[in-house]
């Protein structure tokens, strides 16, 4: 039965650990054994122990302060990715998980927006500044010399600019260079491309790939096969519905996995099949990709693992003393949206 006045002392007798180990595993502290910090959990989990009043002792002023980390996610909010909304998330998990201190910011990309959220910034002080995803290159600049020593994630930053910062993203040329391998080794010789606004890094990265694994195929580049949208499923399904009034013929496409959902749309709304007519591959690999019908090829950019790089390089606490430049490879997703009749695809 669970009652509203069991103690810290209550669950270490249950558990047979010291009050100091509950205190530590409540706190999710890596100080306390897994099987440990589970055991415990449960139990308190159990007895209804959920008072924040009664979450391990209070601080003192002689405590070490905990790391301050702001988080400022880009993105104009019609556009703002899933992705970028999946990695924040994971990051900010795994700071709270290591004690320190989160604060998150979002930026509409607008000029007012902007200046708005920089007098907010200035008010509050933090360790490190992170910044994750979209921003204008202007206002990435801003940034970049307001705050000295911060961490990008998922943005390479500006290139030949004079700043000192560090970053952790994908090898997104490197991705979508597999995936469009795999769409030629299944025999599919007419691919469009579904890119982004033509200035991001992420499509230069896209575009880069295809022209490469193109030639290496010996199939000439055709630019009416190159599409752009906004990396939402509503812009790509508006883009691609253009795209089939020209009436060109094509058997798959290549996009990141929230656009990949607007082509979907658009194909299943014309008794398209995929991929047996269609191949349609995605980049990012977003929880619904594995429940669409059929499931999506994707190339697996873990987001997971790059909040826990980057939440590793804020502890040791470099702040702009070091800086690093952190490239995460990708792993290959073969679903059944890319592979042809008669192949088995496993879902993963």
């Amino acid at each position: 039965m669970k009652s509203n006045n069991v103690s810290i002392t209550d669950i270490a007798k249950a558990c047979g650990v010291s009050a100091m180990t509950v205190s530590r595993a409540l706190r999710q502290s890596d100080k306390v054994r897994p099987e440990t910090r589970e055991k415990i959990l449960a139990c308190a989990e159990k007895r209804g122990y959920f008072k924040g009043s009664r979450l391990g002792r209070q601080r003192t002023d002689n405590d070490a302060r905990p790391r301050r980390v702001r988080l400022i996610l880009g993105g104009e909010e019609d556009t703002a990715s899933i992705f970028h909304s999946l990695l924040v998330n994971t990051i900010q998990r795994e700071l709270i998980r290591h004690d320190c201190e989160c604060v998150i910011y979002s930026n509409d990309a607008s000029y007012n927006g902007f200046l708005t959220l920089l007098e907010a910034l200035k008010r509050q002080s933090a360790d490190i500044t992170v910044a994750i995803g979209d921003f204008p290159e202007p206002q990435l600049k801003t940034l970049l010399i307001t705050f000295p020593g911060m961490l990008l994630l998922d943005n390479p930053g500006v290139g030949g600019f004079d700043a000192t910062f560090s970053s952790f993203n994908f090898d997104n040329r490197g991705a979508a260079l597999a995936m469009m391998r795999h769409l030629l080794a299944e025999r599919r010789k007419k691919i469009v491309l579904l890119s982004g606004p033509p200035e991001h890094f992420f499509s230069r990265a896209l575009e880069e790939a295809y022209a490469k694994a193109l030639a290496e195929a010996g199939i000439a580049f055709d630019d009416r096969m190159l599409l752009r949208a906004d990396f939402t499923a509503v812009g790509a399904e508006r883009a691609f519905e253009e795209f089939l009034k020209l009436d060109i013929p094509f058997d798959a496409v290549f996009s990141n996995d929230e656009m990949a959902m607007g082509v979907y749309r658009s194909l299943l709304r014309r008794r398209i099949a995929i991929p047996d007519d269609v191949a349609v591959a995605g980049c990012d690999n977003l929880p619904l990709g594995r429940v669409l019908f059929p499931s999506l090829s994707t190339v697996d950019l873990d987001y997971g693992k790059l909040a826990a790089a980057a939440v590793n390089f804020i502890l040791r606490g470099d702040d702009g003393v070091s800086t690093c430049r952190t490239l995460l490879k990708a792993k290959l997703l073969i679903r059944e949206s890319t592979v042809a009749a008669g192949k088995d695809a496993a879902v993963q």
